[in-house]
C-alpha cells in the first residue's frame, strides 16, 4: 500500500469527526453568544429590570397626575377661594368689590390725598 492511499484513507476517516466538531463548535458558540444564547439572556434580564424601573416611575407619575386631576373636580374646589387666589396673584380686583384701605397710604404717616389735593374721606361701613 502506498503512502498516498494511506493518506486518503486517513483524510476520509477524519472528515466526519471534523465536520461533527465544527457543528458542535457552531452550536456551542450560538448557545453562548447567539441571539438567544446565555449572554443575550443575561442582557435581556438587565433590560427587563431597567424597563420595570421605568414602569414603576411611569406608574408613580400617572398616580400623581390622577391625584391632581381628582383634586380639580368641581366638588373638590372652593371656587371663591380659587377666584380670590387668582385675583391676589394677578393683583386685580372685581369692579363690584368694595376696597377698604386699612393703612395711611403714605410712608410719612400723612393722610392720603385724592386727585383734587384734599384728604381722602374715611369710608362709612353703612354705605
Amino acid at each position: 500500500m502506498s503512502i498516498a492511499t494511506m493518506m486518503k484513507r486517513r483524510v476520509r476517516a477524519a472528515i466526519p469527526p471534523v465536520i461533527f466538531l465544527l457543528l458542535a463548535v457552531y452550536f456551542g458558540w450560538n448557545a453562548m453568544r447567539g441571539d438567544r444564547g446565555l449572554v443575550a439572556q443575561q442582557q435581556d434580564k438587565l433590560d427587563l429590570a431597567a424597563a420595570q424601573v421605568q414602569l414603576a416611575h411611569a406608574n408613580a407619575e400617572v398616580a400623581q397626575w390622577e391625584n391632581k386631576i381628582d383634586g380639580m373636580g368641581e366638588r373638590a374646589l372652593d371656587l371663591d377661594a380659587l377666584d380670590g387666589q387668582a385675583r391676589s396673584m394677578l393683583n386685580l380686583v372685581d369692579p363690584r368689590d368694595l376696597v377698604v384701605m386699612t393703612g395711611t397710604g403714605t410712608e410719612s404717616g400723612a393722610a392720603p390725598m385724592n386727585a383734587a389735593g384734599s384728604s381722602v374721606p374715611a369710608i362709612n361701613p353703612g354705605q
